[in-house]
């Protein structure tokens, strides 16, 4: 019994110590200064640029980072990839350790007047946005830039009327379906 207890307490205080050594050895990642990593979700290819530097480009829908940024504030600047055309900008502060995301979103939205006269499925890019009564009018926020299908169906599913805008800026785009 008291050889059970010993190996008990034995056990108890080596596991203690590797516990201890562990916490001690453990370290959090080293990064020395910043990283800035730029999520694109605005619907085209951008072009980044850090204060007026060109860093890289991002395809829609995918990001990348740019790695040992040191402690200060900076511009980042997202432009359409290849032409220039200005995006979007931000201000960022890094400091040790930061490890900052900038997400690069359209701010337009495309609002859908239903003066049809009878109730209305709205779909865009072939999916369903949503279902606008007459003489009211439904907003689709954060849309992406470039052009978008919009179409616009009666509840028996037949097309009364069909449009595509080309999002360029970001403001609020208006479609008028009219009989």
């Amino acid at each position: 019994m008291k050889l059970k207890k010993k190996m008990k307490t034995i056990g108890i205080f080596a596991l203690s110590c590797v516990l201890l050594l562990g916490m001690i050895n453990c370290k959090k990642p080293d990064i020395p200064n910043g990283i800035i990593t730029i999520s694109n979700e605005c619907g085209v290819a951008i072009d980044v640029f850090l204060d007026g530097v060109f860093q890289f480009f991002v395809e829609y829908e995918d990001s990348r980072s740019i790695e040992d940024v040191t402690n200060g504030t900076y511009e980042i600047e997202a432009r359409r990839k290849g032409t220039g055309e200005f995006v979007s900008w931000e201000e960022i502060d890094v400091r040790f350790n930061t490890i900052y995301t900038w997400h690069v979103k359209s701010s337009a939205s495309i609002k859908v007047i239903n003066k049809y006269g009878e109730t209305l499925d709205i779909y865009g890019d072939d999916s369903i946005i949503g279902i606008v009564d007459d003489q009211f009018d439904i907003t689709i926020y954060n849309v992406p830039y470039g052009d978008h299908k919009m179409e616009a169906k009666t509840s028996d599913d037949t097309v009364v009327a069909t449009t595509t805008i080309s999002i360029l800026l970001d403001i609020v785009y208006e479609w008028t379906i009219n009989k």
